[in-house]
C-alpha cells in the first residue's frame, strides 16, 4: 500500500510540473528573430519550428469580469502565447516582446539553425541588481549556427558552443563564452562595467584585439600571439592652455561654443601628421550647418567644450574655462596580434573590468 501511494504521489507531481510548463510553436525555419526579453535561454536545434516554452502566466484568481477580454499593458503588447510574451510576424522578422513588467520567469526558445538572432534591450527600467551591484537577469545563447546580435543594458550573458558571426554588447553584466573550432568571424564581445571571460581552442586562427581601460588582460600560455607593433597605435594627448599636442595619431580638434544668443559655433582643425600642436583660437570657425562664422572664436561664448576625435575614440578634454596642463589621456591595456597566422577578427573588450582568454 505504501508503495502504491508513493507511485501515485510521483505521478501527481509529474502531472503538476507538466501542467506548469506551456509551449507556443511557430512554423518558421528562416528569417530574423528579434527578441526583447529579460531572462531567456535561446538554443539552436535541427527542427522546423520556433518553440517557446516557460512557466506560463496564470492569474491567482479567476476574474469573472474579465471573461472575453484580453489583458494588455503600457508596453502596448498583448500576450498571445500564454507565456507573458507577445509574438508577431512582419515580413521576414519574428518579433518577441515582454508584455508586462511582472516577472514571468525564464523563457526557453528553441530555434532552427537557419534563423538569425537579434536581442536588443537597452531599457534600463528592466535592469535589476542586488545590493552588491551584481546583475540578476541572465541570457543564455547556445548551439546557434547563424548570426547573433545582442545589445543590452543590464544582463549576464552566457555563450555556449555558438558558431557566429556575433556582436555581443552589454553595459552592466559579465559575458562568458565557450567556443569550439567551428567559429566564424567577425566576433565582438564587449562589456562596459563587468568582466569578459572567453574559452577558445588554442588552434584558432584569429586576429585578436583585447582591450581594457581600467582592468587587466589575462591570456592562457597556450596562445602564441604574434603582437602587432604598438608604437604607431599609441595616442597621447596633452593639454596646456589652448594648445593641444597629439602624438602618433591623426586627429580632429573640435571646440563647440554656445553663444549668448543661443547659437552654436564649431572651430575645427584636422591634421594627418603623427605629432602636432595647435591652438583653438587660430582655427576656422563655422556654424553647425558648416557655413562660415567669421569673427567668432571658441572663447567668446558662455559655454564651450573641446573634444578630440581620434582613431581610438572620442576624448572630452574640458568644459567652460577649465585649463589642463600636461595631462595624459588614453591609459589602459590594449593588445593587437595574430594567433596561428591570423584569421577571423576576434575582439574582447571591457572598460572597467578585466579580460580573460583561456584555452
Amino acid at each position: 500500500m505504501k508503495k502504491q501511494l508513493m507511485i501515485l504521489f510521483i505521478l501527481l507531481t509529474a502531472g503538476l510540473v507538466a501542467n506548469a510548463q506551456k509551449e507556443y510553436r511557430l512554423a518558421r525555419t528562416t528569417g530574423l528573430l528579434k527578441l526583447n526579453l529579460k531572462n531567456a535561454v535561446i538554443e539552436g536545434y535541427d527542427g522546423k519550428e520556433i518553440i517557446f516554452s516557460g512557466q506560463g502566466v496564470e492569474s491567482a484568481e479567476v476574474d469573472e469580469r474579465a471573461k472575453g477580454l484580453v489583458a494588455v499593458s503600457s508596453s502596448g503588447y498583448s500576450d498571445n502565447t500564454g507565456l507573458g510574451i507577445s509574438v508577431s510576424e512582419s515580413g521576414g522578422e519574428i518579433n518577441v516582446n515582454t508584455v508586462s513588467k511582472t516577472p514571468i520567469g525564464v523563457v526557453t526558445i528553441k530555434v532552427p539553425q537557419q534563423i538569425k538572432i537579434s536581442l536588443i534591450n537597452n531599457n534600463n527600467s528592466f535592469a535589476f541588481t542586488t545590493n552588491s551591484g551584481s546583475v540578476t537577469d541572465e541570457l543564455v545563447l547556445k548551439n546557434l549556427k547563424n548570426e547573433i546580435e545582442v545589445s543590452t543594458y543590464s544582463h549576464k550573458i552566457k555563450l555556449e558552443n555558438n558558431t557566429g558571426p556575433m556582436n555581443i554588447k552589454t553595459v552592466r553584466g559579465s559575458i562568458e563564452g565557450v567556443f569550439n573550432s567551428d567559429i566564424k568571424g567577425p566576433i565582438s564581445i564587449i562589456s562596459v562595467y563587468d568582466y569578459v571571460d572567453v574559452t577558445l581552442p588554442s588552434s584558432t586562427k584569429a586576429n585578436l584585439e583585447l582591450g581594457s581601460s581600467y582592468g587587466k588582460i589575462y591570456v592562457g600560455k597556450e596562445f602564441k600571439i604574434d603582437f602587432d607593433k604598438v608604437d604607431a597605435d599609441k595616442k597621447q594627448v596633452w593639454m596646456n592652455g589652448d594648445n593641444i599636442t597629439i602624438a602618433n595619431a591623426p586627429f580632429t580638434y573640435v571646440t563647440t561654443t554656445t553663444n549668448k544668443d543661443g547659437s552654436n559655433v564649431q572651430s575645427n582643425i584636422t591634421t594627418s601628421s603623427s605629432s602636432s600642436s595647435s591652438s583653438g583660437n587660430r582655427t576656422k570657425s563655422t556654424t553647425q550647418d558648416g557655413t562660415a562664422a567669421s569673427g567668432v572664436t571658441g572663447s567668446t561664448g558662455d559655454q564651450s567644450r573641446t573634444k578630440i576625435y581620434s582613431e581610438g575614440g572620442t576624448q572630452t578634454l574640458f568644459n567652460g574655462d577649465v585649463t589642463f596642463s600636461s595631462n595624459l589621456f588614453g591609459s589602459g591595456e590594449k593588445i593587437k596580434g595574430k594567433v596561428n597566422g591570423g584569421g577571423i577578427d576576434f575582439i574582447l573588450k571591457s572598460t572597467y573590468k578585466s579580460i580573460y582568454l583561456r584555452q
